[in-house]
């Protein structure tokens, strides 16, 4: 079966993230991608490994559901 791509501004837009984000991850080599031409693109196992990597496993024992760690950059989420 032919796995799912996504280009940086569809990902950011279902993740609810700024396209810098992704890209600075795929720049640190955390988030797979592969360039095609001017575009960055992203498989699906990629982005479900990233994510994955992303879950803060406490919270994830008190709620039951995956949720990703806060922000390191020192302001608070609004």
């Amino acid at each position: 079966m032919i796995e799912r791509h996504y280009k940086t501004r569809e990902l950011a837009e279902i993740l609810g993230l700024h396209p810098d984000t992704i890209r600075r991850a795929a720049q640190r080599g955390e988030l797979e991608s592969i360039r095609i031409g001017l575009d960055r693109i992203y498989a699906e196992s990629a982005i479900n490994r990233w994510l994955g990597t992303n879950v803060d496993p406490a919270v994830t024992a008190l709620n039951g559901r995956r949720q990703t760690r806060p922000s390191s950059n020192g302001r608070e989420a609004r």
